[in-house]
């Protein structure tokens, strides 16, 4: 480990000419090992006068190289002989995880993405070794069952084993589809499987790396908010105690390259790289453009029965694969945007992609269609589907969706064009 800091600090001390860095103002990079906290406030700072995309790099660069000098210090400083050790593991591992563990939540950790993977692979080892001199608290293996509501199923997507050919053939369709046995050889189903929570902690250096946490249960509601806590915590308040009702919900997050070891333990499917159809013609996402994918982009979704995603729209075909328990998903064709009455502009932000109908209302049979405000929806034709362990549901670029967690849930999506 003291070999990986001595390399790591002559790298964050040696820059190359092109780097963005260079252009903060810093009168000597050596600074940043005099004072790490001062440079990761300043660059904290410049972070949030803009939004994210306007963000000059050299603040990104400056937040991530402080961190990582703020970390590895901890690290030389650290005298694993005589450390007093926390209840829950030595204090220092803690705040160095978090150190770095911030600086990709908010960063990306630009240029420095192997670096912070290389630290983070010696601490495991580290809190593997440190393991066992502690007692480990006994987890439960698996989730608990939620007592969700399960609806019928009126208007069953099409289910069908789906070999490339014919997936490329489903394509000219631009119909959902919900595809079995793809995803039957991932690790993460049976080998090192997601479904026991101890597996999870373990692979998240005993629970201590930090994920964003969206707080309610859909990002419409009325005090919907964010957090930023450590895996444990989340396992603990979110998904293992179920003698309440507070919903937190890990949702659209790059979680596989923050933390590889996950990433190691599922594959893209051979169909996100395929050619699809654009959106269909005459369409709200007919009109814009979006970037072109070199590859799929792959998110996380992990949280209790319970969550929502309300009725969107994505701009990109989607795999859906469901890895731990099952979730309710219905669908609207872009041909029935009129009738779903999407939002506009909010605060500034272009929420079009969403629906103003709460769909939960009427899928749960809490409410009665609600007519008198969105009297076209009642008549919009759906489909819909339960999407249980081991199965991907293809969504087409446009398809307005609905997604019910039903149980505890991990879910991957894999978006492409």
């Amino acid at each position: 480990m003291q070999a990986l800091c001595k390399k790591s600090l002559h790298t964050l001390l040696t820059p190359l000419e092109a780097d963005p860095i260079t252009r903060c103002g810093l009168s000597s990079l050596n600074d940043l090992l005099s004072n790490p906290d001062h440079f990761i406030r300043l660059a904290n700072a410049k972070l949030h006068v803009f939004p994210f995309s306007d963000v000059d790099a050299c603040w990104r660069r400056l937040y991530t190289d402080a961190s990582i000098a703020k970390a590895v210090l901890a690290v030389q400083a650290q005298d694993a002989s005589d450390g007093e050790e926390a209840r829950e593991g030595p204090a220092w591992l803690d705040d160095v995880v978090r150190t770095l563990d911030m600086a990709l939540i908010m960063t990306g950790a630009p240029l420095r993405e192997g670096m912070i993977a290389d630290l983070f692979s010696q601490l495991e080892s580290i809190a593997r070794d440190e393991g066992p001199r502690r007692k480990r608290r006994k987890m439960e293996r698996s989730f608990p069952v939620a007592d969700a509501r399960c609806p019928e199923i009126g208007y069953p997507i099409k289910r069908s084993k789906m070999s490339l050919s014919r997936f490329e053939k489903h394509l000219e369709s631009s119909l959902p589809v919900v595809i079995t046995e793809t995803i039957a050889h991932w690790p993460a189903l049976y080998d090192r499987p997601w479904g026991d929570a101890s597996y999870l902690l373990d692979r998240t250096l005993g629970g201590r790396r930090l994920v964003p946490v969206e707080l309610g249960r859909s990002y419409t509601d009325d005090g919907w908010g964010q957090t930023i806590i450590t895996f444990r915590e989340f396992m603990d308040t979110y998904l293992l105690d179920s003698s309440h009702d507070k919903i937190g919900y890990l949702a659209q997050h790059d979680l596989f390259a923050q933390i590889p070891s996950l990433r190691n333990d599922i594959s893209v499917p051979d169909f996100c790289y395929t050619d699809p159809p654009p959106p269909q013609a005459g369409t709200p996402l007919a009109a814009k453009s979006s970037l072109r994918l070199e590859e799929p982009l792959l998110n996380a979704w992990f949280g209790p029965a319970g969550t929502i995603s309300p009725l969107h729209t994505d701009p990109y075909h989607n795999i859906l694969c469901q890895v731990v328990g099952q979730k309710y998903v219905r669908l609207y064709s872009p041909s029935q945007t009129k009738s779903l009455y999407p939002r506009g502009v909010e605060d500034g932000i272009d929420m079009s992609n969403t629906s103003r109908v709460p769909v939960e209302l009427v899928e749960m049979q809490l409410e009665d269609d609600p007519e008198s405000e969105f009297c076209l929806f009642g008549d919009a034709p759906y489909v819909e589907t339960i999407l249980r362990e081991g199965e991907c549901l293809y969504i087409p670029v446009g398809w307005w969706h609905y997604v019910r967690s039903l149980t505890v849930s991990f879910s991957v999506s894999f978006w492409w064009n």
